[in-house]
C-alpha cells in the first residue's frame, strides 16, 4: 500500500499543508473562479472538519491522483485515481460541477448501483469490510462487483469497473438509470470512469454507501 497520510492539528503543519497545496494551483483556483488562498484555506479546513469526525470518508484527490477512503484522518483504503489521455475536459466538467458556485469541496455520496457482479465474496474480504462500516460480515452481499457507479446527486457521476466476469444484476433498472443519465445530459452531466481490480473495488462499493461525505482536492 502506498504512503499513509494523517491530519496534524499543530500550527507548523497546518502552514507546511498550505505550501504544499499551493504550488502551482493558480490556474486551478481562476479555473474554479476562487482566489488561489481561499482555495488553500478551504482545502485544509475540510480536510480537518471531516478528520475530526468517528465517520469513514472519501477522497477524490486530482492533486495526488488518488482515490482514498479515510477515517480519522488516516489512509484505511487506496488506489490510483487516473484519467485516460484526452479526457482532461471530462475531469474539469466534473470538478466544476462538484465545487459548484459555491466553492465547496465536500459532497455527501447520494447513490449507489451496481450493474454487474459475480457471485460469492471470500470471507477474508467481508472481514475486512465490515471492520471499518461496523456491520456484521453476514449481513454484506456475497458479491464481487464488476461494474458499478458512485453518484453524488443527478449530475455527478463516478462509473468503475472492475476485471470481474460479472452478470447484469437488473437489465430494467439498469436501462432506467442509463436513459435517466442521457435525458440529465443536456442540463450538465459530468461522467468519470475507472478501472480496478475486483478486490479493490469490492471495498470501495462496500463502503461507500450513501450519505458518505467526499472531499474533493483540485489538481495542482
Amino acid at each position: 500500500m502506498r504512503r499513509k497520510r494523517v491530519i496534524l492539528g499543530s500550527v507548523t503543519a497546518l502552514t507546511m499543508l498550505a505550501l504544499t497545496l499551493g504550488c502551482g494551483s493558480k490556474d486551478t483556483a481562476a479555473r474554479l473562479g476562487i482566489d488561489k488562498t481561499q482555495l488553500e484555506y478551504q482545502v485544509i479546513q475540510s480536510e480537518l472538519k471531516l478528520a475530526q469526525t468517528e465517520k469513514p470518508y472519501l477522497v477524490l484527490d486530482f492533486k495526488d491522483k488518488e482515490l482514498r477512503l479515510m477515517l480519522k484522518g488516516a489512509v484505511v483504503w487506496n488506489y490510483p485515481l487516473s484519467v485516460a489521455a484526452g479526457h482532461d475536459d471530462e475531469l474539469w466538467e466534473f470538478i466544476k460541477l462538484f465545487v459548484g458556485k459555491e466553492h465547496r469541496l465536500i459532497r455527501p455520496l447520494s447513490e449507489t448501483h451496481l450493474f454487474a457482479a459475480q457471485s460469492q465474496t471470500p470471507d477474508s474480504i467481508l472481514a475486512i469490510v465490515s471492520e471499518v462500516t461496523k456491520l456484521k460480515p453476514e449481513l454484506l452481499q456475497r458479491v464481487i462487483p464488476a461494474r458499478f457507479q458512485l453518484l453524488w446527486g443527478n449530475d455527478l457521476i463516478l462509473d468503475v469497473r472492475s476485471d470481474a466476469q460479472g452478470k447484469e444484476t437488473d437489465k430494467f433498472k439498469n436501462t432506467i438509470l442509463e436513459v435517466r443519465h442521457v435525458l440529465q445530459l443536456p442540463f450538465g452531466e459530468a461522467h468519470l470512469t475507472i478501472n480496478m481490480d475486483k478486490t479493490r473495488a469490492l471495498t470501495l462499493l462496500r463502503i461507500a454507501q450513501p450519505g458518505l461525505p467526499t472531499l474533493l482536492y483540485p489538481p495542482a
